[in-house]
C-alpha cells in the first residue's frame, strides 16, 4: 500500500494532531474493505459450465473443441475478475459502500474507540476510494456530519489521484482542529503513547 517511510511520517502527522485535542484519534488504512474472489470464481465456473450448451445447439462444433473453448470461457473470465477496475464495474456502489461502511464500524470497536468519551476514527479504504470519519457520540454531538463530511470531501482528490499520504496527513490536520474547540487538549498528564495509524 505504502512504504515504511510514509507510513512514518502519516503516523508523525496524527501525533501531531493528537497534541492538539484530547479527543482520541485513530486511523486506519485498509487496502480493501472486502473481498469477493469466492463470488467471482464460482461466477466464472457457472458461465464456464454454461458454455457448451449454445455451441451443442446451435452448432457442428466437435466435443474437443467445446472443451477447449469451454476452459477458454473460464480462464477468461477468472482473469478478468481478477483486474480491480472490472470487479469496482461488476460490484454495485451501493454493495461496496454498506461493506466499508461495515468495515470502518468494525475497526472503530476494535480500536476501543467504543469505550472513549470522544474517540474518532478515520477509515480509508484504497480499492473502493472510500473514506468515512466515525465519531463517538459525544464527538458526534459536538460537530455536525457537514463538517465531518466536508473534511472527506477534502481528502477524496488527494486519495483518487493517489497521493495517499497527502490525504491522511490532510485528514489528520483538520480533525485535529475540529476536535479542537469542543475537546481542547487534557491539561492532565499526557497519557502514554499509542500507535495513531494502522494498515490492514
Amino acid at each position: 500500500m505504502i512504504d515504511p517511510a510514509e507510513a512514518a511520517r502519516i503516523e508523525t502527522a496524527f501525533d501531531e494532531a493528537q497534541t492538539k485535542t484530547r479527543a482520541p484519534l485513530v486511523c486506519v488504512l485498509a487496502g480493501a474493505s472486502f473481498s469477493r474472489d469466492a463470488e467471482f470464481l464460482l461466477g466464472a465456473c457457472i458461465l464456464a459450465l454454461a458454455t457448451p450448451l449454445p455451441l451443442l445447439l446451435f452448432t457442428e462444433m466437435s466435443a474437443h473443441r467445446i472443451y477447449v473453448a469451454q476452459l477458454l470461457v473460464a480462464i477468461l473470465a477468472a482473469v478478468l475478475g481478477a483486474v480491480p477496475w472490472v470487479r469496482r464495474t461488476l460490484v454495485p456502489a451501493r454493495v461496496a459502500r454498506s461493506a466499508c461502511h461495515r468495515a470502518a464500524l468494525a475497526q472503530f470497536v476494535l480500536r476501543g474507540l467504543d469505550r472513549s468519551q470522544c474517540g474518532v476514527l478515520v477509515y480509508v479504504s484504497l480499492a473502493e476510494h472510500y473514506i468515512r470519519i466515525v465519531p463517538d457520540e459525544h464527538a458526534a454531538a459536538a460537530i455536525s456530519h457537514e463538517q465531518w463530511q466536508a473534511i472527506v470531501d477534502e481528502a477524496l482528490g488527494p486519495l483518487g489521484d493517489g497521493a495517499i499520504e497527502t490525504a491522511l496527513t490532510g485528514l489528520a490536520t483538520r480533525c485535529a482542529e475540529l476536535l479542537a474547540g469542543p475537546f481542547p487538549p487534557a491539561t492532565s498528564l499526557e497519557p502514554p503513547r499509542r500507535q495513531r495509524f494502522h494498515m490492514v
